[in-house]
Parts: structure tokens; sequence; C-alpha cells
């Protein structure tokens, strides 16, 4: 009988093992949760690939349609901040809808907007289907993989968050090779196309995406209270140390993609070959990708403040871009291409964690979510700003002048929080906090 009863407990044993495997009733940090985080990692590489390597497409665009590069760079500037914008509105719908059907309609939105782009004979429906709607879809596709991590994970979950930020470094080196292919073999509207094709595969993936358990389902709903919106906003201004760095990243944002949108026609006019000009992304693409989980851990260390992390990378990126004029030959651009990936990967880092470490938990997801918001829209300036510039001086040596100048001032915008009486809060919590952050580094 006892036999009977020990075998009985060793299959309950055994079941609940298969069970914490199984995608039908996933559990927190089990092996489902690792297929999860995958799938979650490769649907961030594809969507955000598509839209940061626009510049490998810009100098095509920019010969088809002969609209100038302001207009032209505004449409992948549209794009970028769509990862960001609409924040508020996909969260409610992942909220109402879960993230299956929330990723579902960004994926039929996107893909819609993609092949609308193949079609398009002016660069005014390339502003709406690739700029507007697919940047709208887009954010559909990319917040509900980081929403979904922390019901996912509990001890794993810095591991799992780690994962996911190196799917979106690493988008540069994995598709940008992809895209200069298919534009050389197929031409930029078949390209639009396959890039179609792959925007879809993000609805195979989303179905990982099991029922929770209610226990996580109801710590993430606990997480959910807020005060109103815009007296939670005059809460959070309040605080001196967030105001500072809420507005050096915000002047950093506005700079920081006029480089990697504008790179391969400049080089171009240096007559360094499109082909050769491509292939900078991948060093970007590496550097970013292997520089954020290392960010990431200093900014654990207790002693290592994550804002003066911050303002170091920014300033070593103001500097390189201000002697980007001096560059001639292919082997500069590499190193700043090393440099500019390295700060890419640092400051979206390292600013997400300065940001959340000035407030208790409670009001964390309200700084970034308007800080995103905010800095999204500041991006959007930017590659079009840089782009009409160029036109008016024929050249864009003053646009990097520009870039390298509001870089260097972002930096020493942060010299003003030791002048102040710090309100930051403990930093115990931070990286429990860096799903919603970790949006910032696309942005």
């Amino acid at each position: 009988m006892m036999q009977t009863d020990r075998s009985i407990v060793s299959d309950d044993s055994s079941s609940k093992k298969m069970n914490n495997c199984s995608e039908k009733n996933p559990q927190p940090d089990s092996c489902w949760s690792w297929v999860v985080c995958v799938a979650c990692s490769i649907s961030n590489t594809i969507i955000v690939g598509i839209i940061i390597s626009y510049g490998i497409i810009f100098p095509t665009l920019l010969e088809e349609f002969q609209e100038g590069k302001a207009i032209t760079a505004l449409v992948g500037s549209l794009a970028m901040v769509g990862l960001g914008i609409y924040s508020t509105l996909v969260a409610k719908v992942y909220n109402r809808w879960g993230p299956r059907i929330t990723v579902t309609i960004g994926a039929f939105v996107c893909t819609s907007a993609i092949l609308a782009t193949s079609q398009c004979n002016s660069i005014y429906l390339l502003l709406l289907t690739y700029g507007v709607i697919f940047g709208f879809g887009s954010c559909f596709i990319f917040l509900p993989s980081f929403l979904v991590i922390p019901r996912y994970f509990i001890k794993r979950r810095s591991l799992a968050v780690g994962i996911i930020t190196m799917g979106v470094g690493g988008s540069l080196l994995v598709t940008s090779p992809i895209i200069k292919a298919l534009l050389d073999a197929l031409g930029w509207r078949k390209m639009f196309m396959v890039l179609a094709g792959f925007v879809a595969l993000t609805i195979p993936l989303v179905f990982t995406i099991q029922t929770l358990p209610p226990e996580v389902a109801e710590e993430q709903l606990d997480d959910d209270t807020a005060e109103g919106f815009f007296e939670g906003v005059r809460s959070v201004v309040r605080n001196q140390r967030f105001a500072i760095i809420f507005l050096s990243m915000n002047l950093f944002y506005i700079v920081i993609y006029i480089p990697s949108v504008h790179m391969v026609r400049y080089c171009e006019d240096l007559k360094i070959s499109r082909s050769q000009a491509s292939k900078l992304y991948l060093y970007s693409g590496l550097m970013s990708m292997v520089c954020r989980p290392l960010i990431g851990w200093l900014c654990d260390v207790k002693c290592i403040d994550a804002v003066y992390i911050y303002q170091l990378v920014a300033g070593i990126d103001g500097v390189a871009t201000l002697l980007l004029p001096l560059a001639r030959r292919y082997f500069h651009f590499v190193l700043y291409f090393i440099v500019y990936g390295l700060a890419d990967g640092a400051v979206g880092c390292s600013s997400c964690i300065a940001i959340l470490s000035c407030f208790t938990s409670k009001k964390r997801s309200l700084a970034f979510g308007l800080t995103c918001m905010v800095s999204a829209s500041m991006a959007a300036a930017g590659p079009p700003l840089a782009g009409l510039l160029a036109d008016e001086v024929g050249s864009y040596e003053p646009a990097f002048y520009m870039t390298g100048t509001v870089m260097l001032l972002a930096a020493l915008v942060i010299f003003l929080i030791p002048l102040i009486r710090s309100s930051t809060q403990s930093r115990e919590a931070v990286f429990e906090e860096l799903i919603i952050a970790e949006k910032c580094t696309v942005v």
C-alpha cells in the first residue's frame, strides 16, 4: 500500500514537472517561459530591425521620388516614433484583450501597411503607409513583448530581460544585411513585399503565449492602479532630479537618429559605395547588443549612479559626432559606428534606469510613459531637420556639427543634478521595472 502511495506521489510530481514545460498551463520560470522569451525576442528583432534599417533604404527612395532629404527622412522618423508614442493606447488594448489579439492586430496593420508601401507612387503616400500606419502597428507588436515577460518570470526575470534587450540591440546586426541583399536583388518594391511576410511571422510567435496562472495575472493588475494622468504628470515633474534627466534625454533624442538615417547617403557623397556604407550598421548593431547587458550589470552596483554613465556616453557620442566631418576613409566610419553602437546601448539602458530610480513604484510607470511619449516625438524631428539643413547648404557637415553640439549639451545638463536636493528613492527594485524601460532603446 505504501509503495502504491509512493508511486502515486511520484506520478503526481512528474506530471507537475511535465505541466511546468507545457504550453497549455505555463508557470513562471518554467521551460515554456523560455520559449516565450525567445519568441518575443525574435518578434522584436523583426519589427525593430525593419524600422531602424531605414537608413539603408533612404538613398533609394531619395533617388526614386526626388523630393529632398527632409521629407524622405521624415518617412523613417515617423515609423521610429510609432514604437513609443502609441504606448498608452496599446497598453489599454493589451490589458483588455491580452497579447495574442494585440500582436495579431499589429501584425495585420503592419503587413497591410508594408504591402501598400510597395505600391506607392508618391513620397507623401509613403508618409501615410510606412511612416504613420506601419509605425502605429509596430507598437502593437513591440510593447506586448516587454509586458509579457514579468508574468512568465520571477526568479530569472533579469536574465529574460537581458535576452529581450539583446534581441532589440541585435536587430540591426540581423536585419540590415538581409534588407540590403533584398534591395539589391529585388528592388525596393519587392523588398517591401518580402518584409511584409517577415512581419506576418510574428503571429505564430505570439501564439506561444498562453493563458497565465491567476496569481500572476492578479499581480499584474495590482500594478495598474495610478493617479489621474494630469495630476500624475504634475506630481512627477516636481521631482527636480527627474526634470533634469527628462530635459537631457529629450535633447539627446532629438538628434540621436540623425547619423543612422543619413549615413549611407553621406558616405556616397564621399565616394564610399552604398554596399560598404550599409555594412556599417553591422558594427553598430553588434556593439549595441553586447553593451546592454554590461551596462545593466554596472547599474546594479550600488556605488554606481546610472545617470553618470548616461552622461559619460552621451558626451563621448557628442565628441565623436563633432569629429565625424573630418572622417574621409572607410575605417574612420567603422570606428564612429562602433562608438555610436556602444552609445546607443549604454544610453538606452542607463537613461531608463536613471528615470526609474527617481521614483517609488507607484510613479515609475507614469514617469517613464511620459518620457517615452515625449522623447519619441522629439526623435521624429531630428532626421528631417538634418535633411532640410543638408538640402539648404548642400552638405551634411553642418548637420553633424549640430548633432554633436546638442549631444554635448544634453550631457552638460546633468551637471545640474548635484546642485539640487536629490529626491531619488531606493534603487533596489529597478531591474524589476526594466520591462517597461527597455522600449526607450529604439525610440
